[in-house]
């Protein structure tokens, strides 16, 4: 199917005010050639330690519309191209046009924890009823949100972006670009200390998402957080009258009343909308379970249909990193398949003990262990060893059977863990592949967890690929 035209080179040379050569036309837009599909608008992004424009002319002979450039030294004489002055100013200008040209209801979705998982759920239950357009992967810095609205189709009747922030005043920029009918705060938590005094500061920086929220717009929020009173009370502060929670809170609006964690997914009654309802989502834990909440009260709040949307989510399951499951041989030859819990993305304190809590409630079968591979949890500050330390004091009462520890402040907990419990500690997550893969027995249930900067993403790789699988290529599991 050809896809549709999503800039021409006379609409982009007016958004962005460079100078176009050659009639293109792209499809899409795409800042790694490595990613770009044929028929993308390639953009050149320039910083300290990268420069675009070396893969510019590799990317159209890939199959590239054109190339966003701001130096033609490296492109073939006549090849299409769009000239500007600064490569990322003009991506900001072509993500404003984009933003300027759509028709979409928009959602907003910030938080210290779930931001991804809950676009993603909430793109996969709009898309069931109008097309929707969402933020790729986790785009939502200086950089993705302007690529993101870039990409937003003409057509779309929805759209869906995800903004993070790791220091103050960063948030608020973004959203006015965004410019979205509701915003969702998923929860406010101890993630980034080390740029925060406390967590009240991050609840202030969380609220610039109410920056770019009009006045008729609607602010979804946790209502079992702790600073819930203090975000409602900003949203009033600045005129926003449609305010909106979702959690355990018998005031909540939209409420848990209870729900039932089996291995591939959570069974959830609530109420919605006034409305009690019973549905299934195909993701396992408490926090995919009221996450699952804020995302029907987001459809509900853009006039979607929520009880289509609660029937949709049993089909929704977690995103590669972020709890994917997946069910593979065992490696070495063994007999027998073991189960590979894939939250690599991430971590903080929180999100830490989400994960921790899933592996917990899974019920291996037959001589099968319940095991940890846990990775340093980043940008906690001073607080950082002391947070790492206390790990064990959980997996010790969850029922975890073994650990391995990777990096220098995981190190701390490596320490505190009693011999039988702890498998191994090593520096790198390259160190700890070859003895978990020897360890590894049928029915074992593996979690694999830490801050993206640890790399232990390297750990699932290794046990996915067809070395790590006894030759046998993994599953997903349903």
């Amino acid at each position: 199917m050809t896809k549709a035209v999503l800039w021409t080179a006379k609409d982009a040379e007016k958004a962005t005010g460079g100078k176009a050569t050659g009639n293109w036309q792209a499809s899409g837009v795409s800042i790694d050639s490595r990613k770009a599909a044929k028929g993308d608008l390639f953009i050149a992004l320039k910083g300290p330690h990268f420069d675009g424009h070396k893969f510019a002319q590799a990317a159209l002979d890939n199959g590239c519309a054109a190339a966003m450039v701001s130096d033609t030294k490296t492109l073939g004489n006549g090849a299409p191209a769009l000239v500007v002055d600064d490569t990322l100013d003009a991506m900001v200008r072509l993500g404003l046009a984009g933003r300027e040209r759509s028709d979409a209801k928009i959602i907003a979705i910030t938080g210290s924890v779930g931001k991804t998982g809950t676009k993603e759920a909430l793109k996969y239950v709009l898309n069931e009823q109008a097309q929707t357009h969402a933020s790729p992967a986790s785009f939502n810095n200086h950089w993705g949100v302007p690529m993101s609205l870039a990409t937003l189709p003409v057509t779309a009747e929805y759209g869906v972006f995800e903004i993070g922030m790791n220091h103050p005043g960063e948030i608020s920029p973004l959203v006015k670009m965004v410019r979205p009918k509701v915003a969702l705060i998923t929860t406010v938590v101890g993630a980034h200390t080390e740029f925060f005094k406390d967590e009240a500061e991050i609840a202030q920086a969380k609220a610039e998402i109410f920056d770019g929220l009009d006045a008729d717009g609607t602010v979804i929020l946790n209502r079992d957080n702790l600073h819930y009173f203090a975000l409602a009370r900003r949203a009033k502060e600045l005129g926003i009258k449609n305010i909106k929670c979702f959690g355990t809170d018998a005031m909540a609006d939209y409420r848990l009343f209870e729900a039932n964690i089996v291995p591939n997914g959570s069974a959830v009654r609530a109420r919605i909308g006034g409305r009690d309802i019973e549905y299934f989502i195909g993701c396992p834990g408490e926090h995919w379970v009221l996450n699952s909440l804020a995302v029907l009260a987001c459809v509900d709040a853009i006039g979607g249909d929520v009880l289509r949307a609660a029937q949709d989510l049993a089909d929704f399951t977690p995103p590669a990193g972020r709890g994917e499951t997946h069910i593979l041989p065992v490696p070495n030859g063994a007999d027998g398949t073991y189960t590979l819990i894939d939250d690599a993305y991430n971590a903080n304190p929180t999100s830490m003990m989400a994960g921790l809590s899933v592996l917990a409630q899974s019920k291996p079968e037959g001589s099968g262990r319940k095991i940890a591979v846990l990775g340093d949890m980043r940008e906690l500050g001073d607080d950082a060893q002391k947070l790492h330390a206390d790990l064990h004091q959980p997996l010790v009462a969850l029922g975890i059977e073994r650990v391995y520890t990777v990096g220098p402040l995981m190190a701390n907990l490596a320490e505190t863990l009693p011999g039988e419990l702890h498998a191994g500690h090593f520096d790198a997550a390259e160190d700890a592949i070859d003895p978990i893969k020897a360890d590894l027995q049928a029915d074992d249930v593996v979690l694999v967890k830490g801050s993206l900067g640890i790399y232990v993403s390297k750990i699932v790789s290794a046990l996915k690929s067809p070395d790590g699988a006894s030759g046998a290529a993994s599953k997903a599991k349903p």
